[in-house]
């Protein structure tokens, strides 16, 4: 893995899935069960390619494209819904950052290919309303891979990319994101092996010493506990 140079940063941005929650299994589900109602399979390549960490429109279009848009839209409905009632917990780690960032001189954001219900419900359940800035698929006319979602959290934060640390699971949102043009650290995601990645956030601390990325106006910031 790669260790990152320290940086300067005031904006932290998450994803959602799999980020924040566990939920790569329950969306993988939701997709193979919709899409063999309707007489597909989905291979492990598709699933990397086209529905971890895609938006539902890159995921239609790639997985269902000679299906009518009108299809489409019942299958998009039946997926949200399996992935609505699936029950998902929080990535290790997540919780004890997310509340020292609290205190710090940085703006922390959510941006997400999930749509606002389901977000509210993972905030609601795990008593996390802390983000200044939330950007769902809702909020865009291109998700991810594209970098729309990124632009679009940092132009509303009104800061810039290279002082924005983006944390992300998916190639498809690390491609998102870099192509942004922020920083970002991989969680559990070794595929790109130009950028750090982390098991999950017990690797990532608020700290004065060691820092990977320092907090603009502060003495902390994060330091990244990695191994090769």
């Amino acid at each position: 893995m790669k260790a990152c140079e320290s940086k300067w940063i005031n904006t932290i941005l998450f994803d959602l899935d799999g980020v924040i929650i566990d939920s790569n299994e329950a969306i993988v589900n939701a997709w193979k069960t919709t899409a063999r109602e309707y007489g597909c399979d989905i291979s492990p390549e598709q699933i990397e390619k086209y529905i971890i960490g895609a938006s539902h429109k890159y995921t239609l279009e790639n997985i269902f494209p000679h299906f009518s848009p009108e299809l489409r839209e019942v299958i998009h409905k039946k997926v949200d819904q399996r992935e609505a009632e699936a029950e998902c917990v929080l990535i290790h780690g997540l919780k004890t950052l997310l509340f020292q960032l609290k205190k710090c001189p940085v703006n922390i954001g959510i941006v997400t290919s999930s749509w606002p219900e389901k977000i509210n419900n993972v905030l609601d359940q795990h008593n996390l309303h802390i983000f200044s800035c939330i950007v769902s698929r809702h909020d865009v006319v291109r998700g991810k891979p594209d970098p729309l979602p990124y632009t679009t959290a940092i132009e509303r934060l009104k800061t810039r990319p290279e002082l924005t640390l983006v944390f992300e699971d998916s190639d498809n949102g690390i491609i998102s994101a870099l192509t942004a043009g922020a920083h970002c650290i991989a969680i559990n995601n070794v595929n790109n092996r130009d950028i750090l990645s982390v098991p999950d956030f017990s690797a990532i601390s608020v700290s004065e010493k060691q820092l990977d990325y320092h907090f603009l106006g502060s003495t902390q910031g994060l330091s990244c506990i990695t191994s090769d």
